[in-house]
């Protein structure tokens, strides 16, 4: 009696480790930076921050940024690029959602920034399209 309540506690428990799925796929090619606003509407200061003013940002400030997922770095950091430039990005498999973004794929992601200049990167707690 006791195994078999012993399995019905551990087997939910151990489900979640079998369900993280999606992240980034490799291999495709992002439109060329002057395109990439190309029929965005809107004013100017309605407009995503964009990635310049990471470098400068103050530590822990929480941003959003919309551009595309470039390339897997190594492990959990990808590098990130928008019509101004690119910066690093950590985003952990949960961030994803199960879902699968390509460099074609514009997307919107949402972090808080650490570092400065050149060292700046965003470790990010939310990624979505736009």
């Amino acid at each position: 009696m006791n195994k078999v309540a012993w399995i019905a506690v551990m087997l939910p428990l151990s489900v979640g480790a079998y369900a993280e799925t999606g992240g980034y796929e490799a291999g495709k090619t992002p439109p060329p930076q002057n395109k990439e606003d190309a029929g965005y509407k809107g004013s100017e200061d309605t407009a995503e921050t964009p990635v310049t003013l990471i470098k400068d940002f103050r530590q822990g400030g929480y941003v959003t940024l919309e551009g595309y997922i470039v390339k897997k770095i190594k492990g959990d950091t990808y590098q990130f690029r928008d019509s101004s430039g690119t910066v690093n990005i950590d985003a952990p498999a949960s961030t994803f959602k199960g879902k699968t973004y390509s460099a074609e794929d514009k997307v919107r992601v949402s972090g808080k920034v650490y570092g400065k200049s050149e060292s700046a990167h965003l470790k990010v707690t939310r990624i979505d399209e736009p």
